[in-house]
């Protein structure tokens, strides 16, 4: 008598080759079938949202932009002998410190 099948749905992935190697290796790792690794994978790690990625995109491009002003105001440091506006370091600094902080919580939630 045939017993029931336990899994009674198919999942079908398509991989490359790189892909395919990479994953048995790391279900072989784990002591666990392909098909149990990627259900366990699927079910326990936690994927970002398209706006969490949005977010973090934007987050990136903000970096970049304090770290062009920060660079700027070093240069303008080193060009200056004497006078330095502590307001325009502070303001920088104040700015460099809510970015990170910012991408900090969304690399959290990764």
């Amino acid at each position: 008598m045939a017993r029931a099948k336990q899994y009674p749905k198919k999942i079908l992935a398509r991989v490359t080759v790189d892909e395919h190697q990479r994953v048995t290796i790391r279900a072989g790792a784990a002591g666990l079938s392909v098909s149990r690794f990627l259900i366990e994978c699927a079910l326990t790690v936690e994927v970002s949202s398209n706006e969490d990625r949005s977010q973090r995109e934007r987050a990136l491009r903000e970096i970049r932009r304090v770290g062009n002003n920060l660079n700027q105001v070093a240069h303008q440091l080193n060009l200056q002998t004497g006078i330095v506006d502590l307001d325009e370091v502070e303001r920088t600094l104040i700015a460099v410190r809510e970015v990170l902080e910012t991408m900090g919580g969304l690399w959290k939630r990764r």
